[in-house]
This record gives C-alpha cells, sequence and structure tokens, in this order.
C-alpha cells in the first residue's frame, strides 16, 4: 500500500508534469519560441505555488536546464546567457554537468568561444571525477559523455580516459604484531 504523497512531492509532481507537457507541445517549435515558452512557464509556477525557498531554486535549476537543452539548437551568443544561468544556480549533479558540457559542445559549432568553454567544462569535469571510484558502468558513461563533447565542439585529440583508484584490497597490508605466547 502506498502512502499518500505530502504538499512537497504534490507540487513537485504537479511542475515536472507541466515542464512536461510543455516539452511534448514544443517538438516543433522554433528556438525563440520555445525559450519564451519556458520563461513563461516559470514564472506562472514561481507565482501559482506556494514554494519553498530551496524548492523555488529547484525549478529554477530544471527550468534552466530546459532553457539550455532548448538554446543548444541555436548559436553559441544565444546559448552562453543559458549556460552561465546554469553555472549560476549550480548543477544538480555530475550528469546535469555532463549534459551542459555536451550541449555546450553543440552550440560551439565552429565559434572560438564555445570552443574555449566548452574545453573548460571537459577539464572541469576531467578534474572533479579523477582519482574517484565509480562503477564501470558509469565511468564508461562519463569518459564517452567527454569523448562526444570534445568530437562536437572539434576538440579531437587522442582520447583521455578517466581512470578511477583501484579498489581496496581485501587483504590488509599492514602486518600485525605476533601475539604473545
Amino acid at each position: 500500500m502506498s502512502r499518500p504523497l505530502t504538499r512537497a512531492e504534490e507540487r513537485s509532481l504537479r511542475m515536472g508534469q507541466a515542464r512536461s507537457r510543455l516539452f511534448l507541445s514544443l517538438q516543433n517549435a522554433s528556438v525563440a519560441e520555445k525559450l519564451q515558452a519556458y520563461k513563461r512557464l516559470e514564472t506562472q509556477l514561481l507565482k501559482d505555488e506556494a514554494l519553498t525557498a530551496s524548492e523555488q531554486r529547484e525549478l529554477r535549476r530544471r527550468i534552466a536546464e530546459d532553457l539550455l537543452t532548448a538554446a543548444s539548437e541555436g548559436p553559441w551568443r544565444l546559448f552562453s546567457p543559458y549556460l552561465r544561468r546554469m553555472e549560476r544556480l549550480g548543477y544538480s549533479g555530475l550528469d546535469r554537468r555532463l549534459l551542459a558540457c555536451v550541449l555546450s559542445a553543440m552550440a560551439s559549432k565552429g565559434c572560438p568561444a564555445g570552443r574555449r568553454k566548452t574545453a573548460e567544462l571537459i577539464a572541469d569535469i576531467e578534474r572533479r571525477t579523477r582519482g574517484r571510484k565509480y562503477h564501470p558502468a558509469h565511468r564508461e558513461e562519463i569518459n564517452s559523455a567527454l569523448e562526444r563533447a570534445r568530437r562536437l565542439a572539434g576538440l579531437e585529440t587522442e582520447p583521455v580516459v578517466i581512470q578511477g583508484r583501484s579498489e581496496p584490497s581485501t587483504r590488509s597490508t599492514r602486518r600485525r604484531p605476533p601475539r604473545p605466547r
């Protein structure tokens, strides 16, 4: 038997459904129409819902991700303000940081400033993930996303495979002192 949703969970569900409906309705819309629609949705949801400060921040973050995705279809000059907004709001996780990196590469299309920013995002992700333990499948996803970003931005060099720390040994390497007899 499932428990009833809290008010916060209901608000989150309604906001997610509104974003999904908007996404589906904008499938064939222009970039400008998508950007305007997401901005209107953000204004409406922030006004209509009784949100806490953290819920408002998360809503802004989610809409910023939608705006970033929509703007990635346009030129770098249209995309870059939304990337800066996303960076100001903060990424909710590594997957969102990787998404922003790949979208940045898509939007850079021959723009030197876009290529530089994409290279910075790639280097930042590599620095953040270096030496960390990840499941092999997750590590492969990270490497694949970074390689795709390099390829899209025209930054192709030898692929850099991020290696994590090796798993700790199950045997202790420290010798125990002999037991007294």
